[in-house]
């Protein structure tokens, strides 16, 4: 999968849980939410690309996954706590659904082969 199908592909799972999630729990803007999705998602896609090749070697798979998603979910928090809610604990619960699902979704596609 090229970098581009696999950054539009992880904008439209993150978007859709992050709104899904936001509306359902009524955390705030449910739009608010999808846009907060696509910036942050602008924004660390690129790190994940190229951090995971150069990692995995290092640290194997499976801890460069989890060390560098749990990064990522850091990071994306911070965007939704400016764009979505005051809470600090929704920005995270929302941007750890986002990321769970995308990623969960990616790791399935590459099993498969299709990635």
């Amino acid at each position: 999968m090229s970098q581009s199908t696999a950054l539009l592909l992880s904008i439209m799972i993150e978007s859709a849980v992050a709104a899904a999630l936001v509306g359902a729990a009524r955390w705030g803007s449910a739009p608010r939410a999808a846009v907060a999705a696509v910036l942050a998602t602008l924004a660390t896609h690129w790190a994940v690309w190229w951090s995971v090749p150069w990692l995995t070697p290092r640290l194997g798979y499976g801890p460069t996954v989890v060390a560098v998603e749990g990064a990522v979910v850091a990071v994306e928090a911070i965007v939704y706590r400016l764009i979505v809610t005051r809470r600090w604990p929704r920005a995270l619960a929302v941007s750890l659904a986002a990321n769970a699902a995308s990623t969960g979704i990616g790791l399935a596609l590459y099993g498969l082969g299709l990635a």
